[in-house]
């Protein structure tokens, strides 16, 4: 895993500390796994078994412009508890209005063989569909039109022409809104939260009979979850 990295755009000497969480829901409720209880848009009865992704370029601004980059790269997994929050200490004091990073990795950053160890390294993209590493993998079920469970691959990355002679980067920004004001030696909570139904909702209403199970070499697939990002994420700013 790379290193976290902090970085700050003035030189500030008052620090206090935020705890950054990854949170799951569905609609407004926590994510609930293994249990076929979800729908999306399109009608399709599905079940969520894990999630696994990646944040780049995390970083926060204040209402002066001044911004910190407070990681990197950050991998998230479902699975794996201790990957779904981390504390940045020695953040400037003051009022922050946003946070911003890359969903994924964009092109300068997603190249193959940047992990070596798992579970980061698990995240491969083959090299015949341009390389690099997935964005996210979210699996789970759905139940078809012949109310058969079948597997749900959602898996976003590098995507790429017919003939595999052009590949596309589906990263894409991600701005959220937040009011945080950083305390001196205080710690604050501030939650990232990923709404899974709002992949599938707008502006196109994504059905999983018509994308079928796996998607990593279907761009027109990838290309709407890219679109319907935009309004995936929320961010939620608590004071100590």
């Amino acid at each position: 895993m790379l290193a976290l990295l902090m970085a700050t755009c003035t030189d500030r000497n008052k620090h206090g500390s935020i705890t950054l969480s990854v949170l799951h829901e569905v609609d407004g409720t926590p994510l609930i796994f293994d249990t076929l209880r979800y729908t999306n848009e399109a009608w399709n009865p599905y079940l969520v078994n894990e999630v696994q992704w990646f944040i780049s370029n995390l970083e926060m601004e204040d209402y002066n412009g001044n911004c910190i980059l407070l990681a990197k790269t950050w991998y998230i997994d479902t699975d794996i508890p201790e990957t779904q929050s981390r504390q940045i200490s020695d953040v400037p004091i003051g009022d922050y209005r946003m946070i911003r990073f890359t969903f994924g990795l964009n092109d300068t950053d997603n190249q193959s063989g940047i992990f070596s160890n798992p579970p980061e390294s698990n995240m491969f993209w083959p090299d015949e569909l341009g390389g690099g590493y997935h964005y996210m993998k979210l699996n789970g079920k759905y139940q078809n039109t012949d109310g058969l469970l079948i597997p749900l691959a959602i898996h976003l990355g590098r995507g790429q022409n017919a003939s595999h002679t052009e590949f596309y980067d589906n990263s894409f920004a991600v701005e959220l809104p937040i009011e945080l004001n950083v305390w001196e030696g205080q710690d604050h909570p501030v939650d990232i939260v990923m709404n899974i139904n709002r992949w599938f909702r707008n502006p196109h209403v994504y059905d999983f009979n018509t994308f079928g199970s796996a998607i990593m070499q279907n761009q027109e697939a990838q290309q709407l979850l890219k679109e319907n990002g935009h309004d995936v994420f929320q961010a939620n700013g608590n004071q100590p």
